[in-house]
């Protein structure tokens, strides 16, 4: 887990802070605003690393998140070429952290898969605890956002019973990148052209002003259901466009090449 620096403007170690701030809070000064400003000195202070930054050159992630969650069929034209249904509530699933990878590693295809698909999508990365928040303080609590192709077995998430998360989260399944783009310089994430090739040939080509739901709703919608944490990444679903969605389906084989990104990154 990771703790985001306001002062500092980074995110830091948790595991350099947490030992000082229960010595705050466990001291014996008697005073809530002494300790707190203890802790507040200690947070700006060099004793407090900031996170490996050889993470952020691999995921363009800033800090490893304690969880990745993804939304689904929260574009329109995605809802109806995934089962044709209409769409009250976005879907809430987790993948693994440890699908994450770098946007420019190869795609691990699992021993048995034969309906490997792809989904490029635009990540949230969040910078303050959230529970139970509203839009407007979703939107306060973003960091920033990069992209995710979020990779799946459709068979394993679709036809053998279960959650979703068993066909989402085989290592390499979720790479991230090229960049992390601060909420500053992206605002709310509306307006965000998606493409994703695969030997060349487009298959995605969406926009983020295609979501039902825009950004903030969709971070205050899943914080309904867990807490959120500084770091970790919400995934705000794909346009359409994708394997499944094909007459007759198309799906990735072995030594096929996917592109994808978007202008904005």
């Amino acid at each position: 887990m990771a703790l985001w620096s306001e002062s500092r403007r980074e995110y830091l170690a948790a595991d350099s802070v947490l030992a000082e701030v229960d010595a705050c809070i466990c001291g014996e000064t008697g005073s809530c605003g002494e300790e707190m400003k203890r802790i507040a000195a200690f947070l700006d202070s060099a004793a407090v690393k900031a996170v490996n930054p050889e993470w952020m050159i691999d995921t363009a992630l800033p800090c490893s998140p304690s969880k990745l969650v993804c939304l689904g069929k929260s574009y329109a034209d995605h809802a109806k070429e995934f089962d044709g249904d209409s769409v009250q509530e976005p879907a809430v699933f987790l993948k693994s952290p440890s699908a994450i990878t770098s946007c420019s590693d190869v795609v691990l295809y699992p021993p048995g898969c034969d309906k490997l698909d792809y989904e490029i999508e635009l990540a949230v990365v969040i910078k303050e605890m959230l529970k139970n928040a509203s839009p407007e303080e979703a939107a306060r609590a973003i960091s920033g956002y990069t992209l995710m192709c979020d990779y799946s077995e459709r068979a394993n998430q679709l036809e053998h019973g279960g959650q979703w998360t068993k066909g989402k989260s085989y290592d390499s399944f979720a790479p991230m990148g090229p960049t992390f783009i601060s909420a500053d310089e992206l605002g709310d994430g509306a307006g965000i052209p998606l493409e994703l090739r695969v030997n060349g040939e487009v298959r995605q080509s969406g926009n983020t002003d295609g979501l039902i739901w825009p950004v903030p709703r969709l971070i205050a919608y899943v914080s309904r259901f867990m807490t959120l944490w500084p770091g970790d990444v919400v995934s705000t679903g794909t346009p359409g466009g994708v394997g499944m969605g094909m007459k007759p389906p198309v799906y990735l084989k072995p030594g096929d090449v996917v592109e994808w990104g978007s202008p904005a990154f």
